[in-house]
């Protein structure tokens, strides 16, 4: 199983206030594999994701945002 370290960053429509990012943060956090849930302090509508790619997928991660109802995307790995 491939447990190698892997970076997505997460584009947010709209920034998400800080109540918002700790409830995401604390939901996308119960995905196994999941391993840093970071919001960028210059630029608060994108969002640092490190997760161990033998775990789950970023696609995964961006469909609990979804599912929250937040309009996120993928930028890049």
């Amino acid at each position: 199983m491939n447990h190698q370290a892997t970076d997505v960053i997460i584009y947010t429509k709209n920034p998400l206030s800080d109540d918002q990012f700790s409830e995401v943060a604390r939901q996308v956090k119960t995905i196994d594999g999941v391993l840093r849930f970071e919001r960028s302090q210059q630029k608060p509508n994108f969002i640092m994701v490190a997760y161990r790619a033998g775990q789950t997928r970023a696609i995964i991660i961006l469909n609990k945002l979804t599912r929250l109802g937040f309009n996120a995307s993928l930028v890049g790995i």
